[in-house]
């Protein structure tokens, strides 16, 4: 058996070991990015590209031309339209939905078998036979999701509320404050507001990360039918491990931001209407599976750190060597 398993990876082994693993297999990631997600992205790309800019010139080819900047601006604005209310509910209420509870988790499945075959140095199983075991496993999967994204949607609401309270708080402190002096807050004080702003807001973030990394890890477990919901199975194998996964999301999401931003200005600049939509949709396909591969590696190596995974298949594969010397013998 590889070493992955029985040896706890830190965070650059972890996302070097998912390079390696998205180049190896990126064919067979790709064929079940785009049989998943790719009708959905095309379907979002239709409801969300303007049909008045289908077929009129890019930025690109208006700046050859000689349009200035100021009148390229003006034109998008004149061509730009909100999008109607019935696309929006569409988006909100369907594909959205169909997309986060039932297309992601089978998407995040059939890697998770992957990952395990070849963890345990079995052959790949095909891209049919992926989905086949994804899908038999759609009702525990949704169902575990969508109770994960109530409560998580619980602690936004939460966290908000806090953010409204301490607002009030603050600005009836500022009044009074205010009221007793007879002016305006000083410089020092709107410095001091303002920071504590900034760090109010990326310490609601950090709380949001900190309780979506303990829960996130369910979903493994309902994939090999291993647990039904796995909600406290996750908050027990993320233990003293939170800061450890939030710095490899955290690279792998600057690294993932930099390409993304990058290729939609180059694909915005060169192209428009549909066609640029469609180019985004295409990136964000290719890239997806380097979101799934380091969270998949990672639950492994959660396990082999608090569950021991990997150490009865060592004792196992040392008995049975033991036993063919002493014959051999």
């Amino acid at each position: 058996m590889p070493d992955m398993l029985i040896k706890p990876m830190g965070i650059g082994l972890l996302i070097d070991r998912s390079f390696q693993l998205y180049r190896k297999h990126f064919a067979k990631l790709m064929l079940l990015m785009l049989i998943l997600l790719g009708p959905i992205y095309l379907f979002q790309s239709f409801l969300l590209s303007d049909a008045q800019s289908v077929g009129s010139e890019s930025v690109l080819e208006q700046i050859q031309q000689g349009v200035s900047v100021e009148e390229i601006l003006i034109t998008v604005g004149e061509n730009s339209n909100t999008m109607d209310i019935w696309k929006i509910l569409l988006l909100v209420l369907v594909v959205m939905p169909i997309l986060l509870i039932i297309i992601g988790p089978i998407a995040v499945a059939t890697v998770v078998y992957m990952v395990k075959a070849f963890l345990s140095g079995e052959p790949i199983p095909s891209v049919s036979e992926l989905l086949r075991s994804a899908f038999r496993r759609l009702g525990p999967l949704a169902g575990s999701t969508f109770l994960v994204a109530l409560i998580m949607f619980g602690i936004y609401m939460v966290t908000v509320i806090v953010i409204i309270l301490l607002v009030l708080v603050v600005a009836l402190l500022a009044g009074v404050v205010q009221g007793f002096e007879g002016s305006s807050p000083g410089v020092g004080m709107i410095i001091l507001m303002v920071l504590g702003g900034i760090l109010l807001f990326f310490s609601c973030m950090l709380g949001i990360s900190y309780f979506f990394i303990r829960f996130m890890y369910y979903l493994p477990f309902v994939a090999l039918a291993e647990e039904s919901i796995a909600i406290g199975r996750s908050w027990r194998i993320t233990r003293k491990s939170f800061w450890r996964l939030f710095l490899m999301y955290l690279v792998i999401a600057i690294v993932l931001y930099i390409i993304v931003t990058v290729t939609s200005l180059v694909f915005a600049f060169l192209t428009v209407g549909i066609v640029s939509q469609l180019l985004q949709s295409i990136v964000s396909i290719v890239l997806m599976p380097l979101w799934f591969i380091p969270y998949v590696l990672s639950f492994f190596d959660l396990r082999a750190r608090n569950e021991g995974m990997g150490l009865d298949e060592l004792i196992q594969n040392t008995i049975q060597e033991d036993g063919a010397i002493t014959t051999h013998e």
